[in-house]
C-alpha cells in the first residue's frame, strides 16, 4: 500500500520581541514631567505672591481681654502724662513700662488701624506690615492694595533723645530702592519731619528717659 508523503509543516514566524523604550525616550519623559511640574508650581507661587502682596487682604486685628485692656489703659495714661505739667506720682514715673506686640497692635486697632497696620518687635527695633490701597489712576498698579514690610530702628541716641529711623521697605521680600522712598532710609524720622516741633510730641519725647526693644517687648523708662 503506497504511503502518503508527510504533510509539509508550516512553522509560524516567531513573534517580534517588544522592545523597551529607549534610554533617551525615558529621559525625555522624565525631563518633560519635571519641567511641567516646575512650571505648575512656579505659576501657582507667582499667583499666590501677586494675590498676597499686590491684592492684599485686610489684616486680622488684635483684641484684648477686659483685664488686658484695663492694664493697657493704665500704661497709656502714664505715658500720656509723661513730660507734661500734670503732677505724676514719682514712683510711677520712674518705673519701666513694658508694652508687648499684642498691646501695641490692640492699641492700633482702637485707633482704626487694626486691619491696615501690624507691628512686630525685633531686638533693637521694630517691623510693621502695612496694607496700602493704591489710587486707581496710578500707573501699572492702580486700584491694587499693596502689602509692604517696613523695618525701623528705635533707640535713644548719643544725646539721650529718642530716635526713630526707617531701615528698609520691601514688597513681597523685594527691597524698594531708597530713591523711591525719598532717600529717607537711615535718617531720624523725628528730626527730619516737623513732628519734633509739635509741642505735644516734644513733651512726650521729653518724658522718656530710656527706651529699648528686646525679647518681643518694648521697655520705656520715664523721667520724673
Amino acid at each position: 500500500m503506497p504511503m502518503n508523503p508527510p504533510p509539509n509543516l508550516v512553522t509560524a514566524p516567531a513573534a517580534a520581541p517588544v522592545s523597551a523604550p529607549s534610554t533617551w525616550k525615558r529621559k525625555a519623559l522624565v525631563i518633560a514631567a519635571i519641567v511641567l511640574g516646575t512650571a505648575t508650581v512656579a505659576g501657582a507661587g507667582t499667583a499666590w505672591w501677586v494675590k498676597h502682596n499686590i491684592y492684599a487682604s485686610a489684616l486680622r486685628p488684635v483684641a484684648l481681654t477686659p483685664a488686658e485692656q484695663t492694664d493697657l489703659q493704665s500704661k497709656l495714661k502714664v505715658l500720656g502724662q509723661s513730660g507734661t505739667a500734670t503732677p505724676v506720682d514719682p514712683e510711677v514715673a520712674r518705673r519701666t513700662l513694658t508694652l508687648s506686640e499684642r498691646e501695641i497692635n490692640a492699641f492700633l486697632d482702637q485707633q482704626g488701624l487694626g486691619e491696615t497696620v501690624k507691628v512686630e518687635f525685633t531686638n533693637g527695633g521694630a517691623a510693621a506690615t502695612v496694607i496700602i490701597p493704591v489710587d486707581k489712576d496710578a500707573p501699572l498698579i492702580g486700584g491694587t492694595t499693596l502689602r509692604l514690610h517696613l523695618a525701623f530702628g528705635a533707640r535713644m541716641d548719643a544725646g539721650r533723645k529718642f530716635s526713630l529711623s526707617l531701615n528698609d521697605v520691601s514688597l513681597g521680600g523685594v527691597p524698594l530702592p531708597n530713591a523711591w522712598l525719598g532717600n529717607v532710609k537711615g535718617l531720624n524720622l523725628l528730626a527730619e519731619s516737623q513732628l519734633h516741633n509739635d509741642p505735644a510730641v516734644k513733651g512726650f519725647l521729653a518724658g522718656i528717659r530710656d527706651f529699648k526693644i528686646e525679647n518681643g517687648t518694648m521697655h520705656v523708662v520715664l523721667n520724673e
